[in-house]
């Protein structure tokens, strides 16, 4: 360890970890296409606004959840799904068979049963129908998904009523997000659901295509029991590849049976449930559950997305420290005589790059682990009194009348005040964990983000004292732009003094040791932005201002 080990590490190491839990996140939506324009009122049409409109018209509040998933109808289903992809002239087919099962405990067992006849060999419908699935299960914990202020009701006559309303920008898991893209139409009559249609607003990103059009048309029907369930679903998608490439994507799901808690089955399509049955098909289990974050159905249940739970990111960290010094000691002998420490400065900048591994254990609870690497470059400019010289002037001048001062003349450096400048350029390894704790409501959130570091210089096995810092944050989510702001302070812990040893150095027959004061703010401000893209990737750029330090730090990371 050296002289500046302390006093120049001890600061960039706490801070390169960025811990703020992120809600869902949402981008704009455009204007309502044409055909989802307000219908032009007569004098016996009457508008209502608000979320009072379903429970005015026996609609439920769950009925959007059918256009985003079939399977919240029901605990026990069976339903099968057909798809055409169309890129270019090219032409996929595939079909398979959906059965979910639910125990006493609510658990769900989800299984996918296909002829392997029915599935495109160029295309792993299986993944891609398991991964759509796991999306599915969790939205139905949502409590609600769609945006209750935007609902609209206009009475059309004949016992009939056109309902129509956008998906919430705070209810849906990130995997879908694109639903924010949408309007929606419910056509009721004599209060019951006939007819859902769904379509785009604007352009968005579905899997590696880019979708221009969009179009989904839910029939209901309503059973014997009163439940109102999907007669059918067919969802048409229009765009085009990365490479430009025309791309048509036509989904058509459909109910084969319902099972209630007695297991008692009402079959919608018998030729289809007798086709599930045959021994000869396939097979596939999907494992829907994840150990962490745990409680994460607790918070869904409140309309709440929860973060991918496992994460990596890279963090590049910047920072500038300008200080003052109130003490020298070295080996032991005070040397503020000689240097006046309230005189002489620092200037450091150190850089920092780190890997950082992290898990959300809770929805609002994430720990997380860091190593990395600094180089710190420094410049002490300490201010020389000059009474070292002025003391062998006088010892001089005491032993021959003006041989002091013809000392001084020649020497005036050694005699005279002025400013030493010492360059240095040290590296180190770095390693640290931390935690962070975080709350929202609506587009607001507040967190506390702490973590403990320590540093080893290059080449030796000796790691520095620990440094705490804390990062309390309030930020507010722009959920239109799937980003967030945030303020806030950073806490870095820093002694008043540094000290420490250079090992291999001895001064008669000791290692060399100091113990300096250093004049440091351990508060400093800070504001900052996140910016997520698609589901797994984010951005977080941070800046923070102090009386004795100032820096940039830049975290690109990726959750799965």
């Amino acid at each position: 360890m050296s002289f500046t080990k302390n006093w120049i590490t001890s600061f960039p190491k706490q801070a390169l970890s960025i811990g703020i839990s992120l809600m869902a996140l949402n981008c704009p939506m455009n204007a309502v296409a044409e055909e989802f324009q307000p219908v032009e009122q007569s004098d016996k049409q009457q508008i209502l606004t608000g979320k009072a409109i379903f429970k005015k018209y026996g609609i439920a509040d769950d009925l959007p959840k059918l256009g985003l998933n079939s399977l919240v109808q029901g605990e026990h289903l069976v339903e099968h799904v057909k798809r055409s992809t169309k890129v270019g002239d090219e032409e996929r087919k595939s079909e398979v068979f959906l059965i979910q099962n639910t125990d006493e405990k609510g658990n769900i067992d989800l299984r996918i049963k296909y002829d392997p006849a029915k599935l495109d060999e160029n295309e792993d419908i299986i993944k891609e129908i398991e991964a759509n699935t796991k999306i599915e299960y969790r939205l139905r914990n949502y409590a609600q998904s769609y945006d209750p202020n935007s609902v609209t009701a206009t009475e059309l006559g004949n016992g009939q009523v056109e309902i129509a309303f956008n998906y919430s920008k705070f209810g849906l898991p990130q995997d879908i997000a694109y639903f924010r893209f949408m309007r929606v139409k419910i056509t009721v009559e004599n209060n019951q659901p006939v007819k859902m249609i769904i379509k785009n607003t604007r352009d968005f990103a579905y899997q590696n295509y880019r979708i221009n059009d969009y179009h989904q048309v839910v029939n209901f029907e309503t059973y014997d029991n009163g439940n109102v369930g999907v007669k059918n679903k067919r969802i048409e998608a229009n765009g085009e590849n990365s490479k430009g490439t025309a791309v048509s994507i036509a989904t058509i799901v459909e109910p084969v049976a319902f099972y209630d808690g007695d297991m008692e089955a009402t079959v919608v399509n018998q030729e289809r449930l007798s086709q599930v049955s045959d021994p000869r098909y396939k097979e596939e289990s999907v494992k829907l559950d994840r150990v962490f974050p745990l409680m994460g159905d607790l918070v869904r249940r409140q309309g709440i997305d929860v973060p991918l739970p496992f994460g990596v990111s890279v963090a590049y960290r910047n920072q500038d420290m300008n200080f003052g010094f109130s003490d020298f000691d070295i080996m032991g002998a005070n040397l503020n005589e000689f240097f006046d420490p309230f005189k002489s400065v620092a200037q450091v900048n150190a850089e920092s790059l780190s890997l950082r591994g992290d898990v959300n254990i809770l929805p609002f609870w994430n720990v997380f682990g860091y190593v990395g690497k600094i180089n710190v470059d420094a410049k002490v400019d300490a201010e020389y009194t000059g009474e070292i010289g002025r003391q062998l002037q006088d010892k001089l001048n005491n032993k021959l009348p003006g041989l002091g001062n013809a000392f001084c003349n020649e020497l005036s450096a050694l005699c005279n005040s002025g400013t030493l400048s010492v360059p240095l350029h040290l590296e180190y390894d770095l390693m640290g964990v931390g935690t962070t704790l975080s709350v929202g409501y609506k587009q607001f959130f507040a967190s506390v983000t702490g973590s403990y570091s320590r540093t080893r210089m290059v080449g030796t096995d000796k790691w520095g004292d620990g440094i705490l810092t804390v990062q309390p944050m309030l930020g507010y989510q722009l959920a239109d732009y799937r980003a967030q702001i945030f303020v806030g302070a950073e806490y870095q812990g820093l002694k008043p003094n540094m000290e420490g040893s250079i090992q291999g150095v001895e001064l008669g027959g000791e290692e060399f040791f100091y113990n300096v004061g250093v004049d440091l703010d351990k508060w400093a401000y800070l504001v900052g932005f996140n910016k997520q893209f698609g589901k797994h990737y984010n951005l977080t750029v941070l800046y923070n201002k102090g009386e004795t330090r100032n820096a940039v730090t830049l975290n690109f990371g990726y959750h799965f």
